[in-house]
C-alpha cells in the first residue's frame, strides 16, 4: 500500500465526517446532507484505490441502509438491473475466451476452414 493509498484510507472517512458535522443545510435535508457525506467518502476511496474499486462500488449497499438512506431491498434493485447483469455476462465470457485462448483457436479454425485471402476471410467472419 503506498502513501497515496493510506492517506485515502484515513481521509474518505475523515472527510466524510466533517461535511457531515459543518454542511449547514436547511431544516428537513438530513438524508441529503448524509448522502453528501457518503458520495465524498466514496469519491476519496474511488480517486485513491485503498481498497479494490470493485469492493468500492459496493460500499452504497452497506452504508445507505445503515445510514436510513435507502432500504436494503431499494438499492440492490440498482445494482440487480437486466442490462448490468447482461454485461457482467458477456464480459465473464470474454475473459474465460480470454484466459483459455479460445479467440486465438476461432480465428485459427476460420483461417484453415476459409484460407489467407481477404475476400474469403470477409466469408468466413
Amino acid at each position: 500500500m503506498n502513501i497515496f493509498q493510506k492517506f485515502g484510507i484515513i481521509a474518505g472517512p475523515t472527510l466524510a465526517i466533517l461535511i457531515y458535522l459543518f454542511l449547514d443545510l436547511s431544516e428537513g435535508f438530513e438524508n441529503a446532507k448524509i448522502m453528501s457525506s457518503i458520495a465524498v467518502w466514496i469519491a476519496i476511496w474511488w480517486i485513491t484505490e485503498p481498497i479494490p474499486l470493485a469492493a468500492t462500488s459496493l460500499l452504497p449497499i452497506v452504508l445507505f441502509p445503515l445510514f436510513g438512506i435507502l432500504g436494503g431491498k431499494e438499492i440492490a434493485l440498482a445494482y440487480i438491473n437486466p442490462t448490468i447483469l447482461l454485461f457482467m455476462g458477456g464480459f465473464i465470457i470474454a475473459i474465460a475466451m480470454e484466459k483459455w485462448s479460445l479467440h486465438k483457436r476461432i480465428a485459427l479454425f476460420i483461417i484453415s476452414l476459409f484460407g489467407s485471402n481477404s475476400s474469403t476471410l470477409i466469408l468466413g467472419f
